[in-house]
């Protein structure tokens, strides 16, 4: 396996794998960009790498082995997750809270868009038609823009995505938490 593909199966920094070789990282640059390096140089450090992808060790003979079992990733540290559901709660309350003012506020100018026909409608004389019908178009243009801007239905669904999201953390959280960390716990 080529250094740049070795590199990129690790993580490693171009720094990281030429210190792993032990040449110049200006050296290992030159190689990965198709320039000629000595391979005695990062033979055995390389070919090391190369068969630890397979799962193989090298005998320094030129030969392999089978290796040992991988070390295991290291378990959750739950003082962090721990926090983290009562976090959530709080800002599932949150949320709630915030779409409930939404609808509260939305039930407003929906009130106000169904009343426009029947104030418009009205046969009556007015005091002044002029401001009467500017008077309602604001009504009606106010109610529109805070329906499309602040509380209608796309403000409304994006806030319940965002608490669905936060819900689902708290319980992907409460279900981690309840699980045993030692495999020897597990039923």
């Amino acid at each position: 396996m080529e250094n740049r593909k070795l590199r990129e199966h690790f993580g490693l920094t171009q720094a990281m794998m030429a210190d792993w070789l032990g040449v110049a990282r200006s050296t290992l640059a030159l190689a990965e960009q198709g320039y000629p390096s000595d391979p005695s140089e990062t033979g055995v450090q390389n070919a090391r790498l190369t068969l630890a992808v397979r799962g193989l060790v090298y005998d320094g003979a030129g030969g392999d082995f089978a290796a040992p079992t991988g070390r295991p990733a290291p378990a959750p540290d739950r003082a962090e997750p721990g926090f983290r559901p009562r976090q959530c709660q709080h800002k599932i309350q949150d949320l709630e809270q915030q779409l409930a003012i939404l609808h509260q506020r939305a039930a407003l100018y929906v009130a106000r868009l169904a009343a426009v026909p029947a104030l418009r409608a009205y046969p009556g004389p007015v005091v002044n038609p002029e401001d009467e019908h500017d008077g309602l178009t604001i009504f009606e243009l106010e109610a529109h823009r805070q329906l499309r801007e602040k509380c209608g239905a796309t403000t409304r669904l994006l806030l319940e995505a965002r608490l669905a999201g936060v819900q689902r953390e708290a319980g992907l959280l409460a279900q981690a938490l309840a699980a045993p960390t030692d495999p020897a716990e597990a039923p």
